[in-house]
């Protein structure tokens, strides 16, 4: 049974989604407010976590900056509630690092489908032969059963997503990959107008893994196509 924490300091919320996520086989656990919800964090087991960004005390980007910064904790997969119409929030929560958010007011089975949406994204994805072989493209190697990314021999802490986005493009090295399957592999539908979820999490992803030893871009982006991981004396 799937265990998720909610942060959030309405208990009535947390009882409905209690309700509904027990009906799809889910165990849930309410923190109040952020110092709660990071003691529970430090303290339990959790598959996924519930983050509302307006909270008492620390808000939730502050809770998601420390959840990311601690590597037991850096690939823990986080769906962050925003004000309606607050895009800013969710452009600021997934560049810090969240697989997902959703908008206040939103339906409760909305929600559960995208929380089913990010726990089968963190199963652990196969590369090549198997689940626990070394992938390796110049100089990142990727060890998908424990998670690691080594770029230059420098461990690299990547959430689930960025490893999933960087994933996707090593295993197609030289070769574009479209922003449809992008979409649909890493967020679980097609892309929205004006949706910049895909380029927020591609802009970390660069950010973490640096240029190439001899300088040049690793990921080329394809104007409105998708993108490419170039190799060595590909050229951008």
């Amino acid at each position: 049974m799937p265990h998720i924490l909610i942060i959030d300091d309405d208990e009535d919320l947390f009882s409905l989604l209690k309700e509904y996520l027990k009906d799809d086989g889910f165990s849930c656990t309410h923190a109040f407010d952020s110092e709660d919800g990071m003691e529970k964090i430090d303290n339990g087991s959790f598959d996924a976590v519930i983050l509302d960004v307006m909270l008492p005390g620390i808000n939730g980007f502050e809770i998601l900056r420390c959840i990311r910064a601690n590597e037991k904790n850096a690939a823990l997969p986080i769906l962050m509630l925003t004000a309606r119409g607050e895009e800013i929030d969710r452009v600021v929560g997934l560049e810090m690092g969240a697989d997902d958010y959703l908008g206040k007011p939103f339906n409760p089975r909305e929600l559960t489908a995208r929380i089913k949406a990010i726990l089968r994204r963190a199963i652990p994805i196969k590369i090549g032969a198997s689940s626990a072989s070394l992938q390796q493209v110049e100089d990142i190697k990727i060890n998908p059963s424990s998670l690691c990314v080594l770029v230059q021999g420098a461990q690299k802490e990547l959430s689930m997503s960025e490893l999933r986005l960087l994933t996707h493009l090593v295993e197609n090295p030289g070769q574009m990959v479209s922003r449809d399957f992008l979409y649909k592999s890493l967020f679980g539908h097609q892309a929205y107008p004006r949706e910049r979820s895909l380029d927020m999490l591609m802009s970390r992803l660069r950010r973490k893994l640096g240029p190439r030893p001899d300088g040049g871009e690793r990921i080329k982006a394809v104007r409105g196509e998708g993108y490419m991981y170039l190799l060595s004396g590909k050229g951008s």
